[in-house]
């Protein structure tokens, strides 16, 4: 029976704090009037990041806070919008709380500086330059049209399409890239423990150089040069800008859209 007691009023104390948190939720909803080519700036302490493209000349801000000890500043300047967010206090009353999600709708070709200390980004279908960083978290993205730069320090990225070029790098995560269109520069996704996959348009042209230290590398691509199982360094379909796929825990793999 003093269990059962014990099983009860844990029940409680949890449905109560529970109550609590949703009752501390607040949610701030801001408008802006903006053309194409702008650019959507977000540095926050903590917190997840969804950004969505519609077929307006406005970004739709949406912040949901559970609590008040991340103060959040939305702004314009010009055709950019910019949002910061500072962490309060992180003291013990302050541990859970301070967690927010910030969705965001831009201009359909709108581009992105994104930045977070904790939590993941989400990235829908969009036509401009993408720049993410997370400290902790997934990154995903959906079909972009433009150059694309990743980071996170814990977490998988995925990147659904992209014409462009990518820099990402995950120190623990695998990496998932489509490539849909000839690349102009160098691009780059390393790992430091995961897999690694690169899709690409059948006619790109590249100078790949793929590698891992626990695992193997393959390709469905026909390659110019040196082959072994943890090393591919060679031409496909005659060369062009380099594709670097690095990392020191899993497999490579290079495949055919």
């Amino acid at each position: 029976m003093k269990n059962l007691g014990k099983i009860v009023i844990a029940s409680a104390l949890a449905l109560a704090f529970i109550a609590l948190s949703q009752a501390n939720t607040s949610v701030s909803e801001n408008s802006f009037s903006v053309d194409q080519g702008g650019t959507l700036y977000i540095d926050t302490d903590s917190g997840s990041i969804e950004v969505e493209s519609h077929e307006l000349d406005t970004v739709e801000v949406m912040v949901r806070r559970k609590s008040d000890d991340l103060e959040v500043d939305v702004s314009q300047n010009g055709n950019d919008v910019k949002i910061k967010g500072t962490r309060k206090g992180f003291g013990f009353m302050s541990f859970g709380k301070s967690g927010a999600h910030f969705l965001i709708k831009v201009p359909r070709r709108y581009s992105t500086d994104l930045r977070t200390s904790g939590g993941s980004i989400e990235l829908a279908a969009i036509t401009g330059e993408v720049d993410a960083y997370t400290s902790g978290g997934s990154i995903t993205l959906g079909k972009i049209v433009g150059d694309v730069k990743v980071k996170t320090s814990g977490g998988s990225i995925s990147v659904d399409e992209v014409v462009g070029n990518v820099n990402a790098h995950t120190s623990g995560g695998s990496v998932k890239v489509r490539f849909a269109a000839q690349p102009t520069q160098d691009s780059r996704l390393t790992t430091s423990g995961g897999s690694i996959t690169a899709y690409l348009e059948s006619s790109v042209g590249i100078n790949l150089d793929a590698k891992t230290s626990g695992g193997r590398v393959s390709s469905e691509f026909a390659v110019k040069g040196l082959i072994k199982r943890t090393k591919i360094k060679g031409e496909i379909n005659g060369g062009g800008p380099q594709l670097t796929l690095k990392t020191s825990g899993g497999s490579v793999r290079v495949k055919k859209l």
